[in-house]
C-alpha cells in the first residue's frame, strides 16, 4: 500500500507551513502555493450549535448571517461589494462546534482582502434594523430545510440516537425561537466567542508568507483578546435500556427516504478512524457493499453511509432514498451488509480497495487553495494542523479485523435508530420497533461476489502519433492521426483529470426517446467488451480514480480523475468505457430504474423541480425544453439496441475533444489520447435550430403540500456564439451572490 501521509507531505510538506500564534492569541497559518495566482483567506471560530444554549438556538447561524452585514468603516453591503470587487468571492458556513468564513480572490487583491475580512471579523455592527430584516431570511432559509427530506430525516435520527446532547436539536432554530433573537442577545454571543485565542486564521496562496504576518498583524495584532465563556449542554449518558428506535414521517414527497444510524465517539477517539474507513467500505464508490447490494440490485437509487464526527461525539449513518414499494427491501440489504461487517466478512481486498479510495479524497482536498487553508484551519482549531496527518496515518493504517471490532462495538443491532420519510398516499412502512425487528430479522440477503485485486489489462494495439498545432493561454492543442483534438493544460497537483467531451446528443433526441443520451451515457459505466460492471469499479478504485458520466441539454461526456502517477492505467479504463460499452441487459434495467427514480425526486427538490417546470414553459416544443434525464414513457422504450445505436452514431462519430488537465507532460499526455482512443473518429454536425422565445408571459405552477413557495424565472439571452453573452454573464455576476442586488433586495 502506498503510503498517503508521504503522498501529503508532497502536496502540504510541513516545512511549508508557516505557524505562529500573535500576542491576542490569534493562531495563524500561512502557505505559499504559487500553482495559480489565487489566494484563501480562512477563518475557524469555534462557536457552533453546540455553545448555544436552549433559549437561543440557532444564534451562531444568525451571527454567521450578520457577520458581513456592515462595518463602522464599511456600510451595508460593501464588505461583500469590495471583495467583488478585487475579483473574489466570499462565504460562510456554520456547524456543530465551528463557524467559519472564507474568501478567495486573485493575489492582486490580497492585501485588500485581508483589511476587509479582519475588519468583518472584529467590528461587525450587528445593526438591530438589518438583524430583524435578516431573520425573516434565516426564517425562510429554515422552512426550506424542512422540506428537504435527507436533511429531515437527518436530524430527525440524531434527536432519536441522542437523549440529552444539544446535537439532537433542530439546530437551524424555528421561527418562534429566531423571532425572539435581539440584537442585544447576537452583539453578547459574538462578543464572547469571537476573540483571537478562540479563533484561527489560514492564509494559502501566491504570497510571501512574512509580508502576510506583517499585514496580519496590522489588522489583527490589536484586536482585544479576553476569556470566553462556555455553557456546556447536558452530557449523553449510556443506553441504560439498549432497544432500537423507531420514527416514521410521512409528507408530500414522491421517494421514500430511510435512515438509520448509531452513536459513535469524538473524532479524536481511537476508533473513529477505523469507523471512517469502514463507512468507505460499506459506501464509498461503485464496489463497495452497499452500492452493490443496494443501488445495483435497483432497490435504490441513492444509498450512502458516513460517520459523522463533530469534536465531541459522532453518529454512524446508513441513507437510502428509493421508491416506496421497495423500501423495505432497501433497509434489509443494507441492514444485512452492516451485519455482514459485525461478522468479520470485510475482506483485505476490500479494505485495500477503501484505502486507494480514501486516498485519493484527501488528495482532492488540496486542489484548491480553499481545501488547503481549510484543511489547515480545520485541525488547527482541534489543537494542532499536524493532527490531520496523524490521523489520514490511522485511517489508512487500519486493517480489516480492526474494523469488524468497531462494528462489533458501535454498531449493535440493539442501540440502532431508525428513521423512515414516505409519501403520505402510502401505508405505513412498519408498525414500530417491534414490527421493524421483526422485518429485520427476515433471511439474509444474497451474498456478494467478493472483490479481487484487478490486473491490468493486456494493452490494445494503437499509434502514438500526434501533432502540436498550437499554444494558447497555456493550453497545448494536439491532433491525433484520426483528427481528434486534444486539449492538454499542465497543472501543478497530485491530480490529473481526463475527458472526453462531445457536443450534442439530448438536443438530437426524438421527444419519445428524451432520455437517450444521459441512460446511455451512465449504462456505458456498468460494461464493456473487457470488463464487466464490478470490473470496472474495482479497476477504478483500486486507482483512487472517480470515473462519471454525465449529459446535458447540448452535450455529454465521460470523465475520469486520478492520483496523476497512475494516470496511464486511468486513460486505459476511460477509453474502454467511452469506445467499448457493451450495454448488458441487467445494467440497463438498473439505470434505468435510477433514472425513474431520479425523476420522482425531482420533484421532491424545491430548487431544480420549478426551474423545470420553467424551461418547459419557455422551451416548449424544442430540444432544450424536454427533460435531459427523460420521461417515464420515453424511459420505459429504450433498448439496449437504441444504446448501442446511438453510441455508434453520437459518441464514437462526434465532434468531441479529449481534455488532459494535471501535472504531465503535455506531449505525454497527447501520446496517451493518440494510443489508446484510436476508435473515435471527428465529424462536423449542424447546431441545433435556436429556440423561440414565447411572445407573451407563460407561467406554471404546481401547488405541494410544502414549507415554502419556489420561484423560477426565465429571460431571453444571448447564445454561446454571441459576444452579447459576456455582458450577460456579468449581469448575472452583479445580482447574485454576495454582495448581489437580488441578495441586498
Amino acid at each position: 500500500m502506498t503510503s498517503v501521509s508521504g503522498l501529503l507531505d508532497l502536496v502540504l510538506p510541513p516545512e511549508s507551513v508557516v505557524r505562529t500564534r500573535l500576542a491576542n492569541g490569534l493562531r495563524v497559518l500561512m502557505r505559499r502555493d504559487t500553482s495559480a495566482p489565487v489566494v484563501a483567506i480562512v477563518t475557524f471560530v469555534k462557536a457552533g450549535y453546540f455553545d448555544e444554549t436552549d433559549d437561543v438556538v440557532g444564534i451562531s447561524h444568525v451571527l454567521e448571517h450578520m457577520y458581513f452585514k456592515g462595518t463602522p468603516t464599511r456600510g451595508l453591503g460593501e464588505i461583500a461589494r469590495e471583495t467583488k470587487a478585487s475579483g473574489g468571492y466570499l462565504n460562510a458556513a456554520t456547524i456543530y462546534d465551528h463557524t467559519h468564513y472564507y474568501a478567495v480572490m486573485p493575489s492582486t487583491g490580497f492585501a485588500a482582502g485581508l483589511a476587509i475580512q479582519a475588519d468583518a471579523y472584529a467590528n461587525s455592527l450587528i445593526d438591530a434594523g438589518e438583524l430583524s430584516r435578516e431573520l425573516e431570511v434565516i426564517i425562510e432559509e429554515a422552512k426550506r430545510k424542512a422540506d428537504s427530506p435527507s436533511a429531515l430525516c437527518t436530524e430527525t435520527l440524531f434527536a432519536l440516537l441522542y437523549d440529552q446532547h444539544r446535537i439532537r436539536r433542530w439546530r437551524i432554530g424555528h421561527e418562534a425561537g429566531l423571532r425572539a433573537l435581539t440584537r442585544d442577545l447576537v452583539a453578547q454571543f459574538y462578543q464572547n466567542f469571537y476573540r483571537p485565542s478562540n479563533t484561527v486564521l489560514a492564509i494559502v496562496g501566491d504570497i510571501e508568507p512574512a509580508q502576510v504576518l506583517k499585514l496580519v498583524k496590522r489588522h489583527y495584532g490589536d484586536i482585544p483578546d479576553a476569556r470566553v465563556e462556555r455553557s456546556f449542554g447536558p452530557a449523553e449518558q449510556e443506553h441504560r435500556d439498549p432497544a432500537m428506535r423507531y420514527s416514521e414521517l410521512a409528507g408530500d414527497i414522491q421517494q421514500s427516504e430511510v435512515v438509520f444510524g448509531w452513536r459513535t465517539p469524538a473524532i479524536t477517539h481511537d476508533d473513529t478512524p477505523a469507523l471512517d474507513l469502514l463507512s468507505a467500505v460499506l459506501a464509498a464508490g461503485r464496489a463497495s457493499r452497499l452500492y452493490r447490494a443496494v443501488r445495483e440490485r435497483r432497490l435504490a437509487s441513492v444509498v450512502t453511509a458516513y460517520n459523522y464526527t463533530p469534536e465531541e461525539l459522532g453518529v454512524f449513518v446508513v441513507h437510502a432514498t428509493t421508491r416506496p414499494e421497495r423500501a423495505r427491501s432497501a433497509v434489509r440489504a443494507a441492514w444485512d451488509e452492516v451485519r455482514r461487517a459485525r461478522d468479520g466478512e470485510i475482506t483485505d481486498v476490500e479494505v485495500a480497495r477503501a484505502r486507494r479510495v480514501l486516498e485519493a479524497q484527501w488528495l482532492r482536498r488540496f486542489e484548491t487553495m480553499e481545501g488547503q487553508a481549510s484543511h489547515l484551519a480545520s485541525w488547527e482549531l482541534l489543537g494542532d494542523w499536524r493532527l490531520g496527518g496523524a490521523y489520514v496515518d490511522k485511517l489508512l493504517g487500519t486493517e480489516a479485523v480492526r474494523l469488524t471490532d468497531v462494528a462489533q462495538r458501535w454498531l449493535a443491532p440493539e442501540s440502532a435508530g431508525f428513521v423512515t420519510y414516505r409519501p403520505s398516499s402510502t401505508p405505513p412502512f412498519t408498525d414500530g420497533p417491534v414490527g421493524l425487528h421483526e422485518m429485520l430479522a427476515g433471511e439474509p440477503t444474497d451474498p456478494l461476489t467478493p472483490l479481487t485485486r484487478p490486473k491490468r489489462p493486456s494493452p490494445l494495439p494503437g499509434s502514438r502519433a500526434w501533432s502540436l498545432e498550437r499554444e494558447e493561454a497555456q493550453v497545448s492543442v494536439f491532433r491525433t492521426l484520426a483528427g481528434i483534438p486534444v486539449l492538454v493544460q499542465r497543472r501543478a497537483g497530485a491530480i490529473a483529470h481526463v475527458g472526453w467531451f462531445v457536443r450534442g446528443g439530448a438536443v438530437d433526441e426524438a421527444a419519445t426517446e428524451a432520455g437517450l443520451t444521459m441512460l446511455m451515457a451512465r449504462t456505458a459505466l456498468k460494461g464493456t467488451e473487457r470488463r464487466g460492471a464490478q470490473r470496472i469499479a474495482e479497476d477504478a478504485e483500486f486507482l483512487g480514480a472517480v470515473l462519471s458520466a454525465d449529459a446535458n441539454s447540448d452535450g455529454f461526456q465521460w470523465t475520469i480523475s486520478v492520483p496523476v502517477h497512475r494516470l496511464e492505467d486511468a486513460v486505459e479504463l476511460l477509453s474502454d468505457v467511452v469506445q467499448r460499452p457493451s450495454f448488458p441487459a441487467d445494467a440497463l434495467e438498473s439505470e434505468r430504474a435510477v433514472a425513474l427514480a431520479n425523476l420522482a425526486s425531482l420533484r421532491d427538490d424545491m430548487y431544480r423541480w420549478p426551474l423545470r417546470l420553467a424551461v418547459q414553459a419557455a422551451w416548449a416544443g424544442h430540444p432544450y425544453g424536454r427533460p435531459v434525464l427523460g420521461t417515464e414513457a420515453s424511459l420505459a422504450g429504450i433498448t439496449g439496441d437504441a444504446l448501442g445505436h446511438w453510441h455508434e452514431t453520437r459518441a464514437l462519430e462526434a465532434p468531441g475533444v479529449l481534455i488532459c488537465v494535471g501535472d504531465v507532460d503535455p506531449a505525454i499526455a497527447a501520446g496517451l489520447a493518440a494510443r489508446y482512443f484510436g476508435a473515435l473518429r471527428t465529424v462536423e454536425r449542424a447546431l441545433v435550430a435556436p429556440p423561440a422565445w414565447p411572445g407573451a408571459m407563460v407561467g406554471r405552477t404546481d401547488a405541494r403540500d410544502k414549507a415554502q413557495s419556489a420561484l423560477a424565472m426565465l429571460f431571453p439571452c444571448a447564445a454561446r456564439n454571441d459576444d452579447a453573452r459576456f455582458a450577460a454573464a456579468l449581469i448575472g455576476g452583479v445580482t447574485s451572490g454576495l454582495g448581489g442586488r437580488f441578495f441586498e433586495e
